[in-house]
């Protein structure tokens, strides 16, 4: 099997001095990915968010592979109708040749109401977006003097410079919401998804087989073992200690994520979530139901018994982390981090 660490980089506190922090913690968290084994490491692009403090990927991977040597570094994901498609094409062809070809590039069309508000660009063209940001991207990395008309989009006669060391081009991961619509782009392009680390094991579960009845449908192969399934990861010796501390951190983020989901314009930095939570009108799931349907907090025994479960029963290869969330100490990340890589990877290779 392969291992993926996540990075999410929240930012809980209002207090800008914490900004730093957070990106040297994540840094940090990184190199030591690299120096435990783990595969890759995956980071989030949010926009005008306290969830998560990376805008603009391009820049952050990039100088997570000048700390780097041997680590994949995806993107997960960039928000294609967010970006310029020839920029984003010469910005993650660049990184591509800078990282010796170690990018991974996830991609997705977006989801929160507020974050296109603030882009001005209409919500509901975010599909079309996206596919044509797509085509514009993996022809230019292909093809020289490439020519593309599309509604929002036009290209002509552009050869790219630098082209991607990776050949024909980098990995491209598709983002997949809950809708057959969505893995049926993935089928219809040849492209292995990414589920979130944030939606229950058997909604997960369910586009995973549904991705590969649509490709057996096909006639094309699957390669479950090449997309990271995505969990809440927090391991200790001390079982009890492992299912309680991350209560707070994993509600916070629980909870913030929902919050965006309601917001249409502006943005969440100034929200008042304490508010929100008493006026929702929809309970969430409880803390303990979601340690048996999301969040993998235990032992190394427990993980153990849990990733094999995904290996035997789901045929799952590919198995990421999210490791820091929310308010978490970094020196417990890290030392659940150790665990991982010392008590559970050993096991599936």
């Amino acid at each position: 099997m392969k291992f993926a660490l996540f990075i999410l980089a929240s930012w809980t506190e209002k207090d800008t001095s914490a900004q730093g922090r957070i990106y040297t913690e994540a840094l940090e968290q990184i190199e030591y990915a690299e120096e435990l084994g783990f595969d890759s490491v995956w980071i989030a692009e949010h926009h005008s968010s306290r969830y998560g403090i990376c805008p603009s990927l391009m820049p952050m991977v990039t100088y997570v592979a000048a700390r780097t040597k041997r680590i994949r570094i995806g993107t997960g994901v960039s928000v294609l109708p967010f970006h310029n498609p020839i920029l984003l094409a010469e910005e993650s062809a660049m990184m591509d040749v800078l990282s010796d070809g170690r990018l991974e590039f996830g991609v997705g069309r977006g989801s929160a109401d507020y974050e296109f508000g603030n882009f001005k660009i209409d919500f509901d063209s975010r599909d079309a977006r996206f596919q044509e940001a797509l085509d514009i991207i993996l022809g230019l990395w292909t093809t020289p003097r490439f020519t593309y008309h599309g509604q929002f989009y036009q290209v002509d006669g552009l050869t790219l410079a630098p082209t991607p060391l990776q050949r024909p081009h980098p990995p491209v991961f598709l983002a997949v919401s809950r809708t057959p619509a969505s893995v049926d782009v993935a089928v219809s392009r040849d492209l292995p998804i990414l589920t979130s680390f944030s939606t229950p094991d058997t909604d997960n579960m369910g586009l995973f087989s549904l991705y590969a009845e649509r490709c057996s449908a096909a006639g094309k192969p699957a390669h479950l073992d090449r997309m990271p399934y995505f969990r809440f990861v927090y391991l200790s010796e001390d079982e009890g200690e492992a299912r309680e501390y991350p209560r707070e951190a994993l509600t916070w983020v629980r909870d913030l994520g929902g919050l965006r989901r309601t917001i249409t314009s502006g943005d969440e930095i100034d929200v008042d979530l304490d508010h929100w939570r008493r006026t929702r009108p929809v309970d969430p799931p409880s803390y303990e139901s979601e340690l048996e349907t999301t969040a993998y907090f235990g032992t190394p025994d427990q993980c153990t018994r849990w990733i094999d479960k995904l290996r035997t029963r789901h045929d799952i290869g590919y198995f990421g982390a999210s490791m820091s969330f929310g308010a978490m100490e970094h020196a417990r990340v890290m030392r659940s981090m150790e665990l991982f890589a010392t008590q559970v990877m050993p096991n599936f290779r």
